[in-house]
């Protein structure tokens, strides 16, 4: 996904500039030039956009627990 370098101000209709963003590129902050207004933006990765849980500490088996064995198929 590309960050996109301007985007229209919401307060004067000008161009926004990007000013920076964080090392991974998931806040970006813009800035107008002609009215000084600024505004942060929070870029969700596809990563957050699963809304698949992580594993918790009660989906581990405990460690007196064996792990489920497959049984081998009957072969003939």
């Amino acid at each position: 996904m590309s960050i996109p370098l301007t985007k229209p101000c919401p307060e004067c209709q000008e161009e926004m500039e990007l000013i920076t963003a964080d090392t991974v590129g998931e806040i970006l902050v813009y800035e107008c030039p002609e009215c000084g207004y600024q505004e942060e933006t929070r870029v969700e990765t596809e990563e957050e956009s699963d809304d698949l849980p992580f594993p918790g500490p009660a989906d581990l088996p405990e460690d007196d627990e064996e792990p489920d064995q497959l049984e081998p198929d009957d072969a003939e």
